[in-house]
């Protein structure tokens, strides 16, 4: 088959457009996005070209757009073409400039093809690009999904040159007597993925020339396997929260499928699954074993809970230290809790509820006053008790969930705990006749 039959099968195969169906095509100028747009154009799809100018390679960067816009006149291809400062992009995120390059040209491929009401992008990505990404994928460590390398479609995302290996496109382009662009960059080993392109891949075709086509069929078949087993997870999981927990019992199941199940759980509670990693896994695998209630730390102020016989994930942001002071009202963090703080001469009428705490006013230090989370080795002394004790000693004592502690308000000044939310308030620090401070919680 030729590149153009290749293209065909390829896009009926994986059913990426419908015949006629308009498509935006990324153009970068070089070989397979060049041919990509003449592959799409001889089939007959109304093809509309993107160029970003990530403005990365000074002249370069500015040759490569005049070339675009000079082959999109000649092919009477609709062009749209940007530019961005990816460098200083990439400044403001924190990341490389690689990778906020590519997250800056996706977004803005998406967003044009929105404004152009287009449902389906075109990548030039071929089968040394997925090959390429499956070593890159195996050196750095990955899963299944990993080693599945560049998919052929996800979600608008369309590759219809998936199956061609780059020296079939060349030799398409060298057909059409089209030229097209180098990226300099593309040829310097500083890049990890150019030194796997020039020196692994090559390795590789010397004992075996069709490695490409054999990275294509082991991703498809990754791919397949690692669906399966997904679908398999989701129904384990059945339609359970994750904030309302899974039972334990529902992750007796393979390994393989017992670590989606995690994945899965994760993805539905809001975690971001790009700072997810095997570690992560590890730790929730580890709530699964047998053993008491007890908790592991997630991205983004995240947290799983193994306690009452289920799993649960829950967003538990940080919560800082609120100054309190005569007269205070107001929410707790993120909380439905409302804590009111008042002063009360003695003898005054008042109302006492178990969410209610009275305080000595002559053992407070105000200008420390705080309330805060429980903090690892924050000790209180309950009236009548012979000493004081761990705060995590009285919540189990107490049957608190692990979840409700790091909810649960503790109130305490440069001396110490005053009082702690659901268990009591210390002994030192009970009225003894003189002015009353009332602490009032409302909601948990």
């Amino acid at each position: 088959m030729n590149l153009e039959q290749q293209a065909a099968h390829t896009i009926a195969r994986y059913d990426m457009l419908r015949p006629g169906q308009p498509v935006l095509a990324a153009l970068s100028g070089g070989a397979d996005s060049v041919a990509l747009v003449c592959v799409l154009r001889a089939l007959g799809y109304p093809v509309r070209a993107y160029h970003l100018n990530h403005c990365l390679r000074g002249e370069e960067s500015e040759r490569d757009a005049d070339f675009v816009h000079s082959l999109c006149i000649k092919l009477d291809v609709p062009l749209t073409l940007e530019r961005e400062d990816a460098t200083a992009y990439a400044a403001q995120t924190g990341e490389s400039v690689e990778t906020a390059a590519r997250k800056l040209r996706y977004a803005r491929l998406s967003g044009c093809a929105a404004r152009q009401g287009i449902t389906r992008i075109a990548t030039a990505h071929t089968a040394d690009d997925n090959l390429e990404t499956m070593l890159f994928h195996l050196a750095r460590g990955t899963g299944t999904r990993g080693m599945a390398g560049i998919p052929p479609v996800r979600g608008e995302i369309v590759r219809p040159l998936w199956t061609a290996t780059r020296a079939e496109v060349e030799a398409y382009l060298s057909g059409l007597g089209q030229d097209f662009v180098v990226d300099s960059s593309n040829l310097s080993l500083d890049y990890t993925r150019n030194r796997i392109r020039h020196t692994v891949v090559p390795a590789l075709r010397t004992v075996n020339p069709g490695c490409t086509g054999a990275a294509i069929r082991l991703a498809e078949q990754l791919r397949r396997d690692d669906d399966a087993l997904c679908i398999l997870a989701e129904r384990a999981l059945g339609q359970g929260s994750p904030s309302e927990g899974i039972a334990l019992a529902a992750f007796d199941q393979l390994p393989a499928i017992q670590s989606r199940m995690l994945t899965a759980l994760l993805r539905r509670a809001g975690v971001p699954m790009q700072q997810v990693s095997e570690r992560h896994i590890g730790l929730m695998t580890g709530l699964l074993a047998p053993g008491g209630d007890r908790c592991c730390n997630l991205p983004a102020g995240f947290r799983a809970y193994r306690e009452q016989g289920r799993l649960r994930i829950l967003f538990e942001p940080e919560r800082a230290s609120v100054p309190l002071f005569d007269g205070f009202r107001g929410r707790l963090w993120d909380s439905s809790t409302i804590l009111t703080v008042n002063t009360k001469k003695p003898g005054e009428v008042f109302h006492k509820t178990c969410d209610t705490f009275l305080a000595d006013c002559g053992t407070i230090h105000f200008g420390t006053l705080a309330v805060r989370p429980a903090a690892p080795g924050d000790r209180l002394t309950l009236p009548g008790a012979r000493g004081a004790r761990q705060l995590k000693r009285l919540f189990a004592d107490l049957s608190v969930p692990l979840s409700v502690r790091s909810r649960l308000a503790v109130i305490a000044d440069q001396n110490g705990v005053i009082l702690a939310q659901g268990v009591g308030i210390d002994q030192s620090r009970v009225p003894r006749g003189g002015k009353i401070l009332e602490f009032r919680f409302e909601g948990l």
